[in-house]
């Protein structure tokens, strides 16, 4: 059991290598990417729900994304440098929101990213004891206080449904708690 655990731990600071390499930088662009429905339907009031993902520029040009990605399980969280493009194929029936003037956006545009932590969850199949990992959350912490959830889930019907090919930004601690968003299901 212990040397899961380590091995556990390895892969979490792994994966969290890359993305902690925003820590510092401050956000000066935010686009969202979904399938063309005619119109955005990413706005759910309390929270953002993406069918695809997020692109960031940050203030020293730099580009980054986050998608809903099939390598630990079947629907995770994948992050990466670079274009959200070089993710898409020959045929991209994608469609591009510039939402970095959205109300829940402005307070955290040119505001410094402090803190940056993965939530992993954990599935068995149904003959087999074996715990799966999997990055399910990714809460970014800002110097103004604010906080961000990055979650391979959808809520529906107010229920969340988690490992979906579908991310969900939560802006609001309180929404994070109320869909179990951010909380780790295990002990390391």
């Amino acid at each position: 059991m212990r040397h899961l655990k380590k091995t556990l731990e390895v892969e979490i600071n792994k994966y969290e290598k890359p993305i902690k390499e925003i820590i510092g930088k401050s956000i000066s662009k935010v686009n969202y990417f979904e399938l063309d429905y005619g119109e955005p339907a990413w706005d759910e009031n309390d929270f953002h729900s993406l069918d695809y993902g997020i692109e960031i520029m940050t203030s020293d040009k730099s580009t980054f994304y986050f998608i809903w990605d099939r390598k630990y399980a079947q629907f995770d969280i994948k992050f990466q440098k670079g274009s959200i493009l070089s993710e898409f194929g020959s045929e991209n029936n994608s469609k591009k929101y510039n939402v970095t003037n959205n109300e829940k956006w402005t307070e955290l545009i040119d505001t410094k990213i402090i803190k940056i932590e993965s939530s992993w969850s954990y599935f068995n199949h149904s003959n087999d004891k074996k715990r799966n990992y999997f990055p399910q959350d990714v809460r970014i912490d800002f110097e103004n206080g604010k906080e961000i959830w990055i979650s391979a889930l959808e809520i529906i019907d107010n229920k969340e449904l988690g490992m979906k090919d579908h991310l969900t930004i939560v802006f609001d601690k309180k929404i994070a708690s109320k869909f179990n968003i951010g909380i780790r299901n295990f002990d390391l």
